[in-house]
């Protein structure tokens, strides 16, 4: 990560409007927020955090899926028809 993507608490709190206006443009797409030296918080755009939300929730289904498919049980299943009958209004 480059070092311009780490600011510590002290400079945020002195330049907070100048850092979120950086992070609202695009200067910057995450901040690193350091305390005595050590990494406490990430600061990022809400569209950043948006998309990373919905990334994770597409990972999230995409190995759901995957799980059903491999242990899926013909057996088990219930055909289209049947689901027609018992849900179709």
């Amino acid at each position: 990560m480059r070092i311009k993507n780490y600011l510590s608490s002290t400079k945020l709190a002195k330049n907070t409007a100048a850092t979120l206006n950086s992070i609202e443009t695009g200067d910057m797409d995450k901040l690193i927020i350091l305390k005595n030296n050590a990494p406490k918080a990430i600061l990022m755009s809400v569209e950043c955090y948006e998309a990373m939300e919905e990334e994770i929730e597409d990972l999230r289904l995409t190995a759901l899926a995957l799980s059903r498919i491999q242990n899926f049980d013909p057996g088990e299943s219930i055909s289209h028809e049947e689901m027609m009958n018992k849900y179709a209004k």
